[in-house]
């Protein structure tokens, strides 16, 4: 394997990657999550919210619908291939109040007042989350709420398929389900007092369950490959990987009842707060 595969790749390089097929498998997930997170965060016609991590805009789109025309988003991403596919998105809906900027969610720039913060599956990405969010909760007006999706428990299927991967791993790869126990992504607990001490209060947390269905083992490859879990594959020694495809296969199709899809059930947390 060449110094490059070894490589544990950046953020920006792991998303511009997949930009072109992200969110774009036909497997419903990104979407539906953004669109609990949005709604648990409840913007207002005429707010100002930030989009953090835009992705494609799977939270930018609500956002804007929500907030309307009289209010104004900011969609923020590192990723300069995604940062373009959300542009072209939000000109061709027409969306005038949203803006699409290019920008590091670990160094955003001094705009602040906002009143809703959106992040959804972000923040475990990051370097230092804490000092991120940290600066998140500063750009927030005085009462203004931010909203997080991280994972919660997977199930155990999940877990069996990501140990797949486990052998070829570099250390430190950025992938949320590889931080370990002593991690605040991994539990509720953790992820509340990660937001209070980054200066919010009543902080809570939602989590639900929800459910990601695949036709076969080749929907699920093309959908782990347009993600962040494109990074796992890569570690993977190029001779190795169909076998870990059929053994995917494989616990996939424990999960198959009759003619229906396979399943696999991630347990989303929403943890959300307030600037005092």
């Amino acid at each position: 394997m060449s110094n490059e595969e070894h490589a544990k790749p950046s953020v920006a390089q792991v998303f511009d990657s997949v930009a072109a097929t992200y969110d774009q498998s036909g497997v419903a997930f990104f979407r539906p999550v953004a669109a609990r997170l949005v709604s648990l965060l409840a913007p207002r016609p005429g707010e100002h919210a930030l989009d953090v991590g835009c992705g494609r805009g799977a939270v930018t789109m609500p956002l804007a619908a929500a907030v309307g025309p009289s209010g104004t988003v900011t969609a923020v991403d590192v990723s300069a291939a995604m940062v373009a596919a959300t542009r072209d998105l939000v000109e061709a809906a027409g969306l005038t109040q949203v803006a699409v900027v290019q920008g590091d969610a670990a160094e955003l720039g001094t705009e602040a007042g906002y009143d809703v913060l959106a992040s959804s599956l972000v923040l475990f990405f990051l370097e230092d989350p804490l000092r991120a969010l940290t600066r998140w909760v500063s750009l927030l007006a005085p009462a203004g709420r931010i909203g997080l999706t991280t994972f919660g428990e997977l199930d155990g299927l999940t877990r069996e398929i990501d140990a797949l991967f486990a052998p070829w791993l570099p250390p430190g790869l950025l992938d949320p389900r590889t931080s370990g126990g002593d991690s605040p992504f991994a539990s509720e607990a953790g992820m509340e007092e990660l937001l209070r001490a980054a200066g919010a209060t009543d902080v809570t947390t939602v989590l639900e369950p929800t459910v990601v269905e695949f036709p076969d083992v080749e929907t699920w490859r093309q959908f782990s490959m347009s993600t962040g879990q494109r990074a796992m594959w890569m570690a993977v020694p190029e001779p190795e990987r169909p076998g870990v495809l059929e053994r995917a296969g494989e616990l996939l199709e424990r999960t198959r009842e009759g003619d229906g899809p396979a399943r696999l059930v991630w347990q989303m947390r929403y943890t959300l707060g307030r600037r005092p």
